[in-house]
């Protein structure tokens, strides 16, 4: 019985380990083999996870240069965001809480719904939309005012998106709105001095680039299970912990003790934990024609912000986990008198495939480092150059991106994670 149910747990997979394939093959540069996987895993997706994988697929789009496409994925995931928000049905409820938490429809955490709209501002800006990207600057402003400008100080300082602030700024910068982009750029300077420019220069051509450094952290299902029998009015059976190879047997009874071939109650508690993600990569700096032109500063820490998201909305989690790890044991004790074997089989089922809802969005980075620079007009080749936690070089990007700015004006360049080779030159 035990093997059975233990073979039932290992075959339920979480998003995070259906994301594994397409997570990895994007974070290594190879954007073909990720999307080819995403558009399997939407393929096959139910309503509750088809707009998060579009998501994904937008990240990766717009990291690919198919900006069309990622507008395309990142507006429909978050129409679809914007009609369920602080909406969940009945059915819903129940069933998170009874069967699994993945059962309701994905509503993501208010930094990534800031963050759609940095994506997609990006994406119109690349493809020469100056229009569509002042609107969704628009956009992003809005959502800071809904989601962060009214929390908490403390909140505020650890949920606030340094990297979308600065995106409005620079913008409001290039279109000589000069009050809007002080009052952005002084908050970017609040949570991260030394990442805004000194003063705003609207008339100034210059060129912005900014890098994603590191994957940022995922959240993987953790389970605490124990298989228990009753022997003379006491307990014995089996505790399978997480990270621990061999199980933990006890004995609370005056009996032979616990045997896996007697009926007994499976319980099983599952929890998320967020995985902060292995890097290499330390620090950038920017090659502009041929010259390496300086280092790169840190703007956002991504992965800091979805940390505290998380440990916010824990203790809530953590409740629902255990109340349906309640209710399922109860299914095999309680119910069964009335119902029957069938009952009791049954919440066997539905514990050994707990798992925790590993959801989130996946394809962000850990870190958003920026570098600013006065230049010429005209166009510039510009690449990136990646060190090690002991200034070694590592290191290239293998895109270069050509920059136009026209005089007085503002380029960006933006660089995913992609492809790194070795330059001679280097």
């Amino acid at each position: 019985m035990i093997a059975a149910l233990l073979l039932i747990a290992a075959g339920c997979a979480t998003y995070t380990s259906k994301m594994q394939e397409s997570r990895d093959s994007f974070f290594g540069g190879r954007y073909d083999d990720a999307l080819s996987g995403l558009d399997e895993l939407i393929g096959e997706a139910k309503g509750n996870d088809r707009f998060l994988y579009r998501l994904e697929r937008g990240r990766i789009n717009l990291a690919s240069g198919r900006y069309d496409s990622a507008i395309v994925d990142l507006q429909a995931a978050e129409e679809r965001f914007a009609d369920i928000e602080g909406t969940i049905s009945i059915p819903e409820m129940i069933s998170s809480t009874l069967l699994h938490p993945g059962k309701g429809e994905y509503q993501p955490e208010n930094h990534e719904k800031i963050l759609i709209s940095n994506y997609l501002l990006l994406a119109y800006w690349m493809q020469g939309d100056r229009e569509g990207a002042f609107v969704e600057r628009n956009r992003i402003v809005r959502k800071l005012g809904m989601y962060v400008n009214g929390l908490s100080e403390e909140d505020r300082d650890e949920l606030d998106i340094p990297f979308a602030r600065y995106l409005a700024a620079l913008l409001y910068e290039a279109q000589g709105m000069e009050d809007d982009a002080r009052i952005e750029y002084g908050r970017v300077e609040e949570l991260r001095p030394g990442a805004a420019p000194p003063a705003v220069l609207p008339r100034v051509t210059e060129m912005v680039v900014f890098v994603d450094l590191g994957r940022g952290p995922v959240k993987v299902s953790r389970e605490i299970r124990g298989y228990f029998q009753r022997e003379g009015g006491l307990l014995q059976g089996v505790f399978l912990l997480p990270d621990l190879k061999a199980p933990l047997v006890f004995n609370m009874g005056t009996g032979h003790g616990f045997s896996p071939d007697r009926l007994g109650v499976l319980f099983t508690f599952a929890f998320p934990q967020l995985v902060r993600q292995e890097r290499f990569i330390r620090s950038c700096r920017i090659v502009v024609d041929g010259v390496e032109a300086g280092e790169a500063v840190l703007l956002d820490d991504l992965g800091r912000t979805t940390d505290t998201a998380f440990r916010k909305k824990l203790p809530l989690v953590l409740a629902k986990s255990a109340i349906r790890a309640y209710l399922k044991t109860l299914a095999q004790t309680k119910l069964k008198d009335k119902a029957g074997g069938a009952v009791d089989v049954l919440g066997k089922l539905f514990s050994a495939a707990d798992r925790a809802d590993t959801r989130s969005w996946q394809t962000l980075p850990a870190e958003v480092h920026l570098f600013r620079m006065e230049t010429m007009p005209g166009g510039h080749e510009v690449y990136v150059n990646y060190y090690d936690e002991h200034d070694s070089y590592i290191g290239s990007s293998e895109s270069v991106g050509t920059v136009l700015i026209d005089e007085g004006g503002k380029g960006i360049a933006y660089f995913p994670h992609g492809v790194m080779i070795r330059r001679s030159s280097d």
